[in-house]
């Protein structure tokens, strides 16, 4: 019975520490999209009625880019097509583009978009 109760808490224990493991890793990763997302809500017109779809995170060698696309509403209340940007996030800055050139060079990598 002790060997039983001993396996049993070695795999719940084993079960905890990988939860804890991928939770922190999702927490890195998930620092960049939101740091650029709040890049992007700061620089782009009317960002209480915008959307911000395909957050896609990439690394470029040192450089940690985020891609997206969002959409914001005009004064009739409809969404307008969805325009596509970049945020180079550096720590403690992030800089937000949404320049064709900017997009093409960090977005439209091969296997990308």
């Amino acid at each position: 019975m002790k060997i039983a109760k001993s396996k049993l808490f070695a795999a719940v224990a084993a079960v905890i520490l990988l939860w804890v493991v991928f939770t922190q890793v999702r927490m890195l990763d998930g620092k960049a999209l939101d740091t650029a997302k709040a890049t992007a809500l700061k620089s782009i017109p009317n960002p209480e009625t915008a959307k911000i779809e395909n957050l896609e995170k990439i690394q470029q060698g040192d450089t940690t880019v985020v891609c997206g696309q969002y959409s914001i509403k005009n004064e009739a209340g409809d969404y307008q097509p969805p325009k596509p940007f970049s945020v180079i996030v550096e720590e403690p800055d992030a800089h937000f583009s949404e320049a064709p050139e900017d997009v093409e060079k960090y977005c439209a990598l091969p296997g990308k978009r």
